[in-house]
């Protein structure tokens, strides 16, 4: 089996994240997401306001010997009514059918799970690593 070597690593992570129109950050209250989680798995967050965000081309960068991370723009989530709780953000891309979407990455949010209520916010830095 081929291994990533520390260029091929940049390269697939940038062609990758280069047409950030594909992907999405969302809300979720789940706290494990296993590895052979998918979409569907997750619980998304419910409430007036709410909706998946379309992120902006990633930053590209080293951290250490052979592991890259993708770094996209904060996104800010706004409540105009009740939310359901947020536990973790993820990242989605667009399926191939219209309405689907393939689960990326996830992670904890920085200050634990949070319920929204109207005009309050939560911000998220959302990323990716990877390692060859």
């Amino acid at each position: 089996m081929g291994q990533f070597v520390e260029e091929g690593l940049q390269d697939a992570l940038e062609v990758y994240t280069e047409t950030p129109s594909e992907f999405y950050v969302g809300l979720c209250g789940d706290s494990v997401i296993a590895k052979d989680s998918s979409f569907d798995d997750l619980t998304e967050v419910v409430g007036s306001g709410y909706g998946k965000i379309a992120l902006t081309t990633a930053v590209v960068t080293t951290l250490g010997t052979d592991n890259k991370q993708a770094t996209f723009n904060e996104v800010t989530f706004s409540a105009s009514g009740s939310w359901t709780e947020a536990v973790s953000w993820f990242i989605v891309k667009d399926g191939v059918t219209s309405g689907t979407f393939i689960l990326i990455a996830h992670n904890a949010l920085d200050d634990g799970a949070v319920t929204l209520v109207n005009s309050e916010s939560v911000s998220v830095i959302p990323i990716i690593s990877a390692s060859s």
